[in-house]
């Protein structure tokens, strides 16, 4: 049981149904906006606080010791390539057509909803590729700044050892 959490580990779920509506393409189309919409603030808080860790980064305000530097790149790079492999297998799936059938009406739903899916402007694996952008920053950046302190270090070793201390 984990702390906290007010469970004992003997209680069973609640098990809940849920039953699903389909969508009309009415219903879809008037989505599309407000989920295009919300894709592009997420993406741009995103690259905000990316732009913002790379700032803190080359002005030296962020620190990491060289092991948590490591650390958390590497969380970083497992992350965003995990993401590129999500993106690889959403591009391909969802770029596949829906079979509704052989008629005008359901070729063009369901090209529209391939269009949906991985469309460049605003399709599902967009968002995929445009959150390994970002994880792609935040690395670079974090990367900037371990170097950037390992570097700092050698150099005040080396003014410490030119002045005759003990490094």
């Amino acid at each position: 049981m984990a702390e906290g959490t007010g469970t004992t580990g003997t209680e069973t779920p609640a098990v809940t149904t849920a039953t699903t509506t389909p969508l009309t393409a009415e219903q879809l189309a008037a989505a599309k906006p407000v989920l295009q919409q919300q894709m592009l603030v997420d993406k741009a808080v995103a690259s905000d606080a990316a732009a913002k860790l790379d700032q803190a980064a080359v002005s030296g305000k962020l620190t990491l010791d060289e092991d948590a530097a490591d650390a958390l790149i590497k969380a970083v790079d497992e992350a965003r390539d995990h993401v590129m492999e999500l993106w690889k297998r959403a591009s391909d799936q969802l770029a596949t057509p829906l079979q509704f059938g052989e008629n005008p009406v359901a070729k063009a739903i369901s090209a529209r909803f391939s269009e949906l899916a991985v469309s460049e402007d605003s399709g599902a694996a967009k968002a995929l590729l445009d959150l390994f952008k970002v994880l792609d920053d935040i690395s670079n950046a974090l990367s900037k700044n371990r170097d950037t302190t390992r570097q700092a270090d050698e150099d005040v070793q080396q003014n410490i050892t030119k002045q005759g201390g003990p490094w």
